[in-house]
């Protein structure tokens, strides 16, 4: 039997002929396609002002930029156990990154997250892995950015991730939860500031004394994959709920801990085990069992002596499984297999 991938989103016929319609039209960069998908994200988003762009890391690094266009180095708070693309996008934002620990759910520390917002010019919470970030709902003195890349499409509080914060980014990239191939995207109650990010991505139309200027529109085959994705992201949606359950029941046997927070869109099942991540993962992949750490690298290790411990300890155990939602019966059936092999006592 073939392995199982960590992820495998699935482009069956409505995705090559979204495809096949963009290349017939012959207008394949940023259009109409793109258009009617920002009009969809609209839909989504409770009418906020949204602007397509190149991908998420281009969002979140051109909202720093918009948020902070008079300051000479912007404070950006981010989360040290979070996707390296945040530290990117904050550096290519020419900002300063000031890294927030985060407890054993894996969502922020709240008491250091209110200390450190404080000193910072702008904060990033990050919704991860399929979880909520419960400090969106809060008030803090410094603008924030929500990220909801990896919790596309959940509900908090009768409203929907990305509604809560001054400015949301997000992603389009093929294994998210609205993947359609690449792109991102940046949206915000203030229209006025969608509009001043809008002048920075396209040079051919850009005041030449603008500090900065790329090229981050979106084209009509991404918006088009992207457009297809999230028509079927809500029944991807439930069937990884289902798989989440019969992992919930399987994992009672064994000395495992499933990180649960406050649940959203179960993007990931993540486990944390006295066992290290390098040695569950390596075990299940000898069973053909492709696991991975939710995080590669904890992004505070940029920064000698910087000190989140909680993320240091999250990324020596936890571990993130395979959750598919087109995964089948046999395929878990390996997978519960794989798993007593890992962690029988």
């Amino acid at each position: 039997m073939p392995g199982i991938p960590h992820s495998r989103p699935s482009f069956g016929k409505p995705f090559a002929q979204a495809a096949q319609q963009v290349i017939q039209s012959g207008f394949l960069a940023q259009g109409d396609v793109t258009t009617a998908l920002t009009q969809t994200l609209q839909t989504q988003l409770s009418g906020q002002a949204v602007l397509a762009v190149d991908s998420g890391t281009s969002a979140l690094m051109l909202a720093i930029r918009a948020l902070s266009k008079d300051k000479k180095q912007a404070r950006v708070g981010i989360p040290a156990y979070a996707c390296a693309s945040l530290l990117f996008a904050v550096k290519n934002a020419d900002a300063k990154p000031v890294f927030m620990d985060c407890t054993t759910n894996l969502t922020l520390d709240a008491e250091q997250a209110h200390t450190t917002a404080k000193d910072l010019d702008i904060l990033v919470l990050v919704h991860p892995f399929g979880m909520i970030e419960p400090l969106v709902s809060e008030p803090f003195d410094c603008p924030v950015i929500e990220d909801i890349a990896q919790s596309a499409g959940a509900m908090w509080q009768g409203k929907a991730v990305g509604t809560f914060a001054d400015v949301c980014i997000g992603s389009f990239y093929a294994t998210k939860p609205w993947g359609g191939a690449y792109g991102g995207f940046i949206s915000s109650k203030d229209e006025a500031l969608i509009q001043s990010i809008t002048k920075m991505t396209n040079p051919d139309q850009a005041d030449l004394q603008q500090d900065y200027v790329g090229h981050h529109q979106l084209s009509n085959i991404h918006a088009a994959l992207a457009q297809v994705r999230l028509s079927h992201a809500a029944a991807e949606q439930q069937q990884r709920q289902t798989w989440v359950n019969k992992y919930d029941a399987m994992l009672k046997n064994y000395a495992v801990t499933p990180i649960t927070g406050i649940q959203g869109n179960h993007f990931r099942y993540i486990i944390r085990s006295e066992h290290t991540a390098e040695n569950v993962i390596q075990t299940l992949q000898q069973q053909g069992i492709t696991a991975m750490r939710p995080v590669q690298q904890p992004l505070h290790h940029a920064i000698r002596d910087a000190n989140c411990p909680q993320a240091d300890k999250a990324w020596q155990y936890c571990v993130s499984l395979p959750l598919l939602h087109n995964m089948n019966e046999q395929e878990f059936l390996l997978l519960s297999q794989g798993l007593a092999t890992c962690f029988k006592s």
